[in-house]
């Protein structure tokens, strides 16, 4: 090695010799220990790539392994099983025929060694995974105190063991991911179709939503972390006492605001059915979403489609993507909100319903969105899907 055939040269012409003073010998010293420590470091470095190529040898064999297997009749069905169950953090696709595909993804982190033992099952029966970022920040650590922590002492690297990925996040490398993966802007809430029912009476200005997570009414439940609960209590004496207006909250029944804001102001409900749920929403003019930790909530989907502007956190985790000056309009907190408040007052006139639905329907919708997943699919796993023209969730 070149490092140490100077070294040796350095110590015998400089070192050893008799005329040097104590001090230049130290000096000599000195250089040859610089010299070492580069010698090991370019050791070490070699000793990486070595592994590093007998590793990435590994993956290939393993990858081309998994990709030629082919998933048996006898385990597509039970591909069907889990999807009739529902198995967190598994989600499972479909054909434009509504027959199961043999690709799984992995929506959240696992919550027990069962879910990571069910990941290994689905790889070793050929089952092709790909990543999707549809809960709170996943795959980037979630600290919020109402998490599951499982995934704080577990070892999986959820971005390099999976290379494929549907991420909604405007900055994806902010939350790991890198050149390796294969990355696409889609989420569950790009899959509806424009409402073309019937217009009901507006009986509700805005429309907010937040299940209850207990009776005491938590700032720090799960779904009032998720749906921001806090910065809603700052944001109600604006909508209620500056501007009149009428609020709808779903899921925070007996939390005592009808108390707090009155009950000509305010209403709340229980949780409700689905069918229900959707006609609260035709009911209103405007979704509330003050959500942060929320990885593109399907009640904004759910809102546009019946020609609703939205009024949304900025800092929502996914979700923003929906916002453009014909379907809402974006703030930061209590302090900004009054005046978006009124932007989207005074827009709403011009937007509602028309402009939003149009909007829409330009860019988002059930077959539009399937042949996206579709095609990006195609490209992850070439041959797979050749018979296939859409691809789309179980919702």
């Amino acid at each position: 090695m070149p490092f140490m055939l100077l070294i040796r040269r350095i110590y015998k012409k400089w070192f050893l010799k008799k005329s040097a003073s104590t001090l230049f010998k130290a000096f000599v010293l000195f250089i040859i220990a610089i010299l070492i420590i580069f010698a090991v470091r370019e050791l070490v470095n070699i000793g990486k790539r070595i592994r590093d190529w007998f590793q990435n040898r590994q993956e290939e064999k393993e990858g081309f392994e998994h990709k030629s297997k082919i998933v048996s009749p006898e385990y597509m069905k039970t591909l069907e099983e889990h999807q009739k169950k529902g198995m967190f953090p598994f989600r499972w696709l479909k054909d434009e025929h509504g027959k199961i595909l043999p690709i799984v993804l992995v929506s959240g982190f696992f919550r027990d060694d069962e879910a990571k033992a069910r990941y290994q099952e689905y790889i070793d029966n050929g089952v092709k995974i790909v990543g999707i970022t549809a809960y709170k920040t996943f795959p980037k650590k979630i600290e919020d105190s109402s998490e599951d922590k499982y995934h704080h002492t577990d070892s999986f690297n959820y971005i390099k063991q999976i290379k494929n990925w549907m991420t909604c996040f405007k900055k994806p490398q902010d939350y790991g991911f890198t050149s390796d993966n294969n990355l696409i802007d889609i989420s569950e809430s790009d899959f509806y179709d424009v409402d073309t029912g019937k217009i009901p009476e507006k009986k509700y200005d805005i429309i907010y939503v937040c299940l209850k997570d207990n009776d005491s009414c938590p700032l720090d439940g799960w779904n009032a972390i998720n749906r921001n609960y806090e910065l809603a209590l700052k944001c109600f004496p604006s909508m209620i006492n500056d501007y009149g207006l009428k609020v709808l909250v779903v899921g925070r029944i007996g939390c005592g605001l009808e108390e707090r804001f009155g009950k000509d102001k305010i209403e709340t409900t229980d949780f409700l059915p689905w069918h229900e749920f959707q006609e609260k929403i035709r009911q209103s003019r405007i979704l509330f979403v003050p959500n942060i930790m929320d990885a593109s909530p399907r009640v904004i989907s759910e809102s546009m489609i019946k020609g609703l502007p939205v009024i949304m956190n900025q800092n929502i985790v996914c979700g923003s993507k929906y916002i453009t000056g014909d379907t809402g309009v974006l703030f930061n907190d209590e302090k900004d909100f009054p005046t978006a408040l009124s932007q989207i007052l005074a827009a709403y006139p011009k937007i509602s319903p028309k402009k939003v639905q149009d909007w829409w329907s330009q860019n988002y919708g059930i077959k539009r969105s399937a042949k996206k997943m579709r095609d990006f699919l195609a490209g992850c796993y070439p041959g797979l899907l050749d018979n296939v023209q859409e691809v789309s969730f179980y919702l």
